[in-house]
Parts: C-alpha cells; sequence; structure tokens
C-alpha cells in the first residue's frame, strides 16, 4: 500500500480510514506494557501533580487549554490520546516540531505557540522524570514581547467617575478597577483578597493569594485608601465569607464572572477593551514612565525574577523616548543666548537685509 505524506493543513484533514492506517503504522511498534500508560493517563497524573504542588487555578486552567489542543494534534496524525502509549510523543509523528507545524497552520502568532509549547514542555518534562518515555526535548525559541496595548488616559476617565452607591455590582466593578490601577494585582490576586486583608489605618494590603505563592503587603496611596473604605462601610455586612469582592449573592467572585462583569462595565461606559489584565499593564506602564524604580515595581507585581519586570521597560520603550524627551530639564526651560531683545531684533533685521528670501 501507498503510504502517503500527513498533512498539517485543516484543509486536508485524514479521512476516518486514513486515520485508522496512521494508528496502525504509528502503533505497531508499542509493547503490550506500553499500552497501560496512555497519554491521557499520564496527563491526568500531570494535573493532580500539579495541584499537588499548589499551582494556582490559572495554571491548572492553562494545563487543560494546551492538552485540549494537544488532543485535536493527536486525533489529525491519527492518535486517540485515551489509547495511544505516551511513548507517542517522542515518536517521528509526535514531535515538537510538527506540534508547532499544527499550531501555525491556524494563523496564530509565535507567542501564542509559544504558549502552547510551554504547556508541552512541562508535560513531557514531567513524564520523563517519571520514567514513562526517555529523550524527550522542548526548546522553546524566545520571541520578543510584542508592544501591549494599555487603557489610554481618555478610557481611564470614563471607567473612573463613580457610579451610585446603590447599584452593587457597578460600584464593586468600579472600586475593582481603582484598586488594580492602584496596585497592579492580577485577577486571581483580587478574588481572593478578604475584608481582613485591609489595613486602613495603616494604609496596607495584604496579598495573600500571589502567582510567586508569597504573601504581600503592598502600601495603598490616600485616593484608593478612601474609595475602600467607602466601599467597606457599604458593603461589608453582605459578604457571607468575609471577601472583600463577592456577587450579588454575597458568594466569592469567579474568575468569570469576574471578567463578564469588567467586560459589561467597560462597554456601558463606551469603552470597547474588556481585559482586566491590561489595567495590570497600564499600571507598570505609568509606574515605568514617571522613572520610578524596577525593583520596587517587582515587589509590588509580585514577581519572583526582576526579567519579568524588565520585559515592561522593553515592551515600552517607545514611550520612554517620548517621555524622556517632552520630561527633560532642557526641554522644560529655555536656553538663554546672552543677548538682549533689542540685540536679537537688531540682529534678524541685518539678516533680512541681506537675505531677501529669508522673510
Amino acid at each position: 500500500m501507498k503510504r502517503t505524506k500527513v498533512s498539517l493543513n485543516k484543509k486536508n484533514n485524514l479521512t476516518p480510514e486514513e486515520k485508522m492506517e496512521r494508528i496502525n503504522e504509528n502503533l505497531t511498534e508499542f509493547t503490550e506494557d506500553d499500552y497501560l500508560f496512555t497519554i491521557n493517563y499520564v496527563f491526568t497524573e500531570f494535573l493532580v501533580r500539579q495541584s499537588e504542588r499548589g499551582n494556582s487555578l490559572a495554571t491548572i486552567d492553562f494545563y487543560k487549554r494546551f492538552y485540549k489542543k494537544f488532543c485535536k494534534f493527536l486525533n489529525e496524525i491519527g492518535c486517540e490520546p485515551k489509547e495511544t502509549p505516551i511513548k507517542m510523543i517522542t515518536k517521528l509523528g509526535a514531535t515538537q516540531m510538527t506540534f508547532m507545524k499544527y499550531l501555525k497552520s491556524f494563523g496564530v502568532n509565535e507567542q501564542t505557540v509559544n504558549s502552547y509549547l510551554r504547556g508541552y514542555r512541562a508535560f513531557g518534562n514531567y513524564a520523563e522524570e517519571e520514567g514513562y518515555i526517555q529523550g524527550f526535548k522542548c526548546p522553546i525559541k524566545k520571541v520578543e514581547a510584542p508592544i501591549k496595548q494599555v487603557y489610554t488616559d481618555n478610557e481611564i476617565s470614563k471607567l473612573l467617575v463613580k457610579p451610585k452607591k446603590e447599584f452593587y455590582t457597578e460600584y464593586r466593578n468600579y472600586t475593582i478597577i481603582n484598586l488594580i490601577l492602584s496596585t497592579g494585582a492580577r485577577s486571581n490576586t483580587i478574588l481572593n483578597i478578604k475584608m481582613s486583608d485591609i489595613d486602613l489605618e495603616e494604609r496596607t494590603i495584604t496579598f495573600n493569594t500571589t502567582k510567586a505563592h508569597k504573601t504581600t503587603i503592598i502600601p495603598l496611596n490616600s485616593d484608593i485608601t478612601r474609595i475602600l473604605k467607602e466601599y467597606i462601610s457599604l458593603w461589608k455586612h453582605a459578604s457571607a465569607k468575609g471577601y472583600l469582592f463577592f456577587n450579588e449573592y454575597g458568594e466569592q467572585l469567579t474568575r468569570s464572572g469576574l471578567c463578564k462583569a469588567i467586560a459589561t462595565y467597560n462597554k456601558n461606559r463606551g469603552v470597547e477593551k474588556t481585559s482586566i489584565h491590561l489595567f495590570r499593564h497600564t499600571f507598570a506602564k505609568h509606574w515605568i514612565q514617571s522613572g520610578k524604580d524596577i525593583f520596587s515595581l517587582k515587589k509590588i507585581l509580585t514577581h519572583s525574577e526582576l526579567a519579568m519586570v524588565e520585559r515592561y521597560s522593553n515592551i515600552y520603550s517607545n514611550d520612554l523616548e517620548k517621555a524622556v524627551n517632552q520630561d527633560s530639564i532642557l526641554a522644560q526651560h529655555r536656553i538663554k543666548s546672552g543677548m538682549t531683545v533689542s540685540k536679537r531684533k537688531k540682529i534678524q533685521l541685518l539678516d533680512s537685509k541681506s537675505n531677501p528670501l529669508a522673510g
């Protein structure tokens, strides 16, 4: 039988017959023991281990999104994750290069490809550490981070118009946006703040849920302290379990609930951008443009490595150049020539007489 080369183009998906042929070709070299540890079996074990290590729900969700895409890729080359041995991911058909080709066939950018590859690498490394496979490699080419859009001053002005106190959800969303713009907190951190984490007297807030798994105390400026004080005085009694921000039933907000709430809030105010994470980028950009040091920014953003914060400097380099030109001392102070006004006028008059085209 003639062997046909498998295409990873979406327009040329394998037929059921071709998939069956591909499965037979790929799986004949595996032993009976190999089938005890399928790709799906090892991934389920991988997820359990990630939870035991204390990884956040956001990280677990990321691995699930990667695996969903990876399963579609496996089906494309004729493999069923629940029946295919984990050793398949080191074979020719399911290597990093073929997975990359599959991802790029959808027209996604390099950043998105790298994101999926990080999930693939974490899964493959785990499988090798546990002795399920050997020789796994997944080098990831570093890609320059794109310049991310942030909320403009005009958009922020629209979003920070204070709503009426009677409408809880809108007032809550207003408070959340103010808090992120004041601290750069991630959405998962916001969801887990409790009333007891706020110290209005000392003007501090304690972040107990961070990506780095470290408790961090952040100072609050006078504006956000005032906003939080008013919010807490109005709604403290309504929180069922002491959470600072909750849904209309007094229960802890979910990630999806928060995303939908902010999206609705923004659109109702004429702002098309709806990303919660963009508020964090907006905070970082303003911090850098104001000339503050990145070491303090690293602590406030709760990054474990300085390199992550340095990316913000690289991303907003063009904006920094603009700020340097506009805010420099020389630009703000008129340079004196040392000549009197009458002497300058006399020179200008002589110039115009000697060069009639000058005027």
